[in-house]
């Protein structure tokens, strides 16, 4: 049976190994193009839409182990066997979940600013109904978009990110995810992917915004329950989007911990 359409984006050679990344919530692949780039003369890079993001397929489904399970079958489709899986985020989750669901796929796993732990759900609820809330009817241009969400978030670097989700279709702004999917589905994507007995045994690393609240210092002793072999990366002057904001940075850590 054939799995619904995931959408990735490719760089490098093929005969390199395999690297996937996977983007945080109301992200897409676009979010790795620069660090995937970066890689693109050692790794074979993927980065991945999940489920109701980009240009993947729309569900009312949508959980943590529904997106682990969309990897899965993805990786079969792609016969690829075993891949260094990095997730930020949303994505992290989905990455922790797959790792200690599938270990034998894995080479090594690198989490970004996310840990395995709960996280209030009403952190997203106000965006998600922001970008909700938008008559897209009404609006012409990005600009205008951008105007009308400055309302209820006034902070513009978030905002021109979220409006990154924004496309045209027959001339008619569109959201590109599935934001009723996501916003009836925020609970469980707030909630921790993993079990009590859950944990990976491969290498992981961590990687850690230091001006970012996601991931601290007594998040340590759970990270290492579940992922015995972590390493924990700190970026000092990098936030939630550790990657995005310190993508130099974020590259040597990758490297170092490929090569170790």
């Amino acid at each position: 049976m054939p799995s619904p359409e995931i959408f990735c984006e490719e760089t490098g050679n093929p005969a390199l190994p395999k690297i996937v990344f996977l983007h945080g919530l109301l992200g897409s692949s676009r979010n790795w193009r620069s660090v995937c780039k970066s890689l693109s003369e050692e790794r074979h890079a993927f980065a991945l839409d999940l489920r109701n993001h980009g240009k993947s397929f729309h569900s009312e489904d949508m959980s943590i182990r529904d997106m682990a399970d969309d990897l899965l079958r993805w990786l079969d489709e792609m016969s690829l066997q075993s891949v260094v899986l990095c997730g930020h985020s949303l994505g992290g989750k989905v990455a922790m979940r797959f790792a200690s669901d599938h270990p034998e796929r894995m080479d090594k796993l690198a989490v970004v600013d996310i840990a395995p732990r709960d996280y209030p759900p009403e952190h997203h609820v106000p965006t998600l109904e922001a970008m909700l809330g938008l008559d897209l009817a009404k609006l012409s241009s990005r600009k205008e978009a951008d105007e009308a969400l400055s309302k209820t978030i006034p902070n513009w670097a978030f905002r021109q990110f979220l409006l990154t989700n924004l496309g045209l279709e027959n001339s008619q702004l569109v959201w590109k995810p599935n934001l009723r999917s996501l916003r009836n589905s925020v609970n469980e994507l707030s909630a921790n992917p993993l079990g009590e007995s859950d944990r990976y045994d491969g290498p992981t690393l961590f990687v850690r915004g230091g001006k970012s609240g996601y991931v601290r210092s007594e998040h340590f002793p759970l990270i290492k329950k579940h992922f015995p072999k972590s390493q924990i990366t700190v970026l000092a002057e990098a936030g939630h989007d550790a990657h995005v904001e310190d993508r130099e940075g974020f590259v040597r850590a990758i490297r170092s911990f490929l090569a170790g």
